[in-house]
């Protein structure tokens, strides 16, 4: 379990996170949502330990993320940010080989490029594996990266314990199919002994695959639910500055959301 104990953050004299207290649950796809400056990407960074808070603890199953030894908890815990930009032509599969790094010494083994081929195929970019990456397109490039992070906690014949992947608006530059295809990977990581952990724009996307909601509102949590359909109408309305109700949804037999201003 990955538990924020009253956390702020400040930068430049501003209050960004403010008392924040959470639990992302074990084997779960945790969901952090709210509007534009809600602190969600700050919350995300502080959650994987990338930033240390003005105040509060963030804690993995009871342990303070502070404490774990950085190489250790690099092949436990991955983060896909929102843009990685590379300057250097460096092949597809290159790329994604930079998440074995801190599992091999000196050089990677014959198990590191089977993982590194595996992570490629599921995101489907097998045929584009020896491109250079600055000649993808956007979404093409963020595939990449979700391989590397998928190859940094790959744990298909590692008994090394739980895996957490973090994702800050993992989807951006994507086509719907990809969005789809990109969210079911991640999915499919909790049957691999994984919790999730993501920023989601869209709100019904978000409830289609999310387990657990968090919502944001001005670096504070104003929600916690447990299922999508505890997420209350009237809050969302205040959060996001929107009329929105729910409705049947005709093919799936749960709920939509309908938004207008």
């Amino acid at each position: 379990m990955v538990e924020l104990r009253d956390v702020r953050h400040e930068a430049g004299g501003t209050r960004i996170l403010d008392g924040v207290s959470a639990r992302f649950a074990r084997g779960r796809f945790n969901v952090i949502l709210g509007p534009n400056g809600a602190g969600k990407s700050t919350l995300l960074r502080v959650a994987t330990g990338l930033l240390a808070p003005t105040g509060g603890t963030v804690r993995y199953d009871g342990r303070p993320v502070a404490e774990l030894p950085p190489a250790a908890l690099a092949r436990t815990r991955a983060v896909l940010s929102q843009h990685v930009e590379l300057a250097f032509p460096l092949p597809a599969e290159e790329v994604v080989l930079m998440g074995r790094y801190p599992h091999f010494g000196r050089a990677p083994t014959a198990r590191d490029r089977e993982i590194v081929a595996a992570a490629l195929a599921l995101v489907g970019m097998t045929a584009r594996r020896r491109q250079p990456y600055p000649t993808l397109s956007g979404g093409e490039r963020q595939k990449v990266q979700l391989a590397r992070v998928l190859a940094q906690i790959w744990n298909a014949d590692e008994p090394d314990g739980h895996k957490l992947l973090f994702l800050d608006e993992p989807t951006t530059g994507l086509d719907v199919h990809y969005q789809l295809h990109l969210l079911q990977v991640a999915r499919d990581l909790l049957r691999r002994d994984c919790t999730v952990v993501a920023i989601l724009h869209d709100l019904n996307t978000a409830l289609q695959f999310g387990d657990s909601f968090f919502i944001l509102a001005a670096g504070c949590l104003v929600c916690e639910a447990h299922a999508a359909a505890d997420v209350p109408v009237a809050l969302v309305e205040r959060v996001f500055d929107v009329r929105a109700r729910r409705v049947p949804d005709p093919e799936g037999g749960g709920e939509l959301w309908r938004f207008h201003l």
